[in-house]
């Protein structure tokens, strides 16, 4: 007969196995409109997250025998190796896609085939294992070991895309691949604080933390959800399709200058340097004109989006400077449109303009 706590245990994997299925469901037939005319842009990475959430029928073994060695071991797997391969494919996939970046899949391919090693080993083990402290000592020596493969994986995955992030903050604001930003700091903050739960958790090694860490990941996941449903890419596949489909034509002096003129008004007048992830697309839909004409502009006119809006960045902040002695460098930088006080520094190198 089932005891109150193992009725606990199963309640909180169901739950976490039911709300995986809703999450994977909803992630492959549920796209906003009009997004839903380019998926492969706007929800990156849906086709592996629908497979990752899928998996969590792995768990339905130790859900219907909760107090067997092997359903111990399959779950304590599922939350370690496997779960920190899932976020590195979710993480991957993602934002590889992003950037066209396809060299995360070798190594994943072989991630997967030690996930599943180690999702395995529980049943195999309790099945032919002899002895249950024996068969315990080595799934958990599967299990922890193939747990700190995974984790240097997961962290490799976090360490490619904060690299691509201070990139596109640092060096691209016209940011050409529209690269989410904003959302690739808060996925990484959280993918960190998940790998840390992971760990305590498998530390722990105890039935009701496992329990507390399958719903707290239940809402989680819930919340990560809601976020992702709305994209974070925001450029126009149809009307840059079109815009290829027919080359703009030179354009004449006059017009030249007139955009320049327009490009003035909007960067250094309407003060839109200061927006931290002002882009080459904001800049053109505010002058009325088309990307590639605004991006001619600048190269021909201004030296180059970079330096023009940097330039002017750096102006401001030294008059803020001037203007507000005691300010730290900190508030500088978010004053004068920086990203961050790293992105200040960096930018200040690049243009060669001494730090005072």
């Amino acid at each position: 007969m089932i005891t109150e706590e193992q009725l606990f245990y199963v309640v909180a994997a169901t739950t976490y196995v039911v709300t995986a299925l809703v999450i994977s469901a909803v992630r492959w037939f549920h796209m906003c409109r009009p997004y839903d005319r380019h998926p492969d842009y706007y929800y990156p990475g849906r086709k592996a997250t629908t497979i990752t959430y899928l998996t969590a029928v792995f768990l339905i073994p130790y859900i219907v025998w909760p107090d067997t060695l092997g359903g111990w071991l399959l779950v304590k797997a599922y939350f370690l190796p496997a779960d920190l391969y899932f976020l590195s494919i979710l993480f991957f996939s993602y934002f590889g896609t992003v950037m066209h970046w396809r060299k995360w899949r070798r190594p994943t391919i072989l991630g997967g085939l030690l996930a599943l090693i180690a999702l395995l080993s529980g049943p195999v083990i309790s099945l032919f294992g002899q002895g249950a402290v024996n068969s315990l000592v080595l799934g958990y020596s599967i299990i922890y070991g193939l747990g700190v493969l995974m984790t240097v994986l997961c962290m490799l995955s976090i360490f490619v895309v904060v690299r691509w992030t201070r990139r596109i903050d640092v060096e691209d604001y016209s940011n050409p691949q529209d690269f989410p930003v904003r959302f690739a700091h808060r996925m990484s903050i959280l993918i960190t604080v998940t790998m840390v739960l992971l760990w305590i958790n498998a530390l722990c090694d105890s039935p009701v933390t496992m329990a507390v860490l399958q719903l707290l990941l239940s809402v989680l996941s819930v919340g990560v959800l809601i976020v992702s449903l709305r994209p974070h890419r925001h450029r126009d596949p149809d009307a840059e399709q079109e815009e290829a489909a027919q080359p703009a034509p030179a354009l004449s002096v006059s017009k030249s200058k007139a955009l320049a003129s327009a490009i003035r008004r909007v960067v250094e007048q309407e003060e839109a340097f200061l927006e931290s992830h002002l882009t080459l697309q904001d800049v053109a839909t505010r002058c009325g004109t088309s990307r590639t004409y605004v991006a001619k502009v600048f190269s021909t006119e201004f030296g180059g989006f970079f330096t023009y809006v940097n330039t002017l960045r750096l102006n401001y902040a030294d008059k803020y400077r001037e203007a507000h002695p005691k300010a730290s460098i900190a508030e500088i930088a978010s004053e004068s449109g920086f990203g961050s006080r790293q992105t200040y520094y960096t930018v200040r190198a690049k243009l060669n303009r001494n730090i005072p």
